[in-house]
């Protein structure tokens, strides 16, 4: 499934606002990831399609595995339990919540 399928208005599943919700409420997986995403929007060059990238990269794959470690069993992997889908749609709540803030000049600095 691609990022686009995902960027008109949706409703999250509840895994997909669960690992959002874990992600987001701690700071050093988010904060580095808006920080990059702001200075690239205010210097014009940013891209939806890079952000929802490193928004996965560098924020949800860490969280799903820390989740995983603290609420998963042994048999389950973190990519089971947070399916590229699922990630690709907290990405996109993600990234689209914070376009919103950028477009209204409220930057992470």
């Amino acid at each position: 499934m691609s990022w686009a399928h995902f960027k008109s208005t949706m409703t999250l599943s509840d895994t997909a606002r669960e690992l959002e919700l874990y992600a987001t409420n701690v700071e050093c997986w988010i904060k580095p990831v808006i920080k990059t995403l702001s200075k690239k929007h205010r210097a014009s060059i940013f891209h939806y399609d890079k952000a929802l990238l490193a928004v996965d990269r560098y924020c949800l794959i860490p969280a799903a595995k820390q989740y995983k470690l603290e609420h998963g069993s042994m048999n389950t992997k973190w990519s089971d339990m947070f399916p590229a889908n699922v990630r690709a749609e907290a990405a996109v709540s993600i990234v689209n919540s914070w376009l919103e803030e950028f477009r209204l000049g409220n930057y992470w600095d």
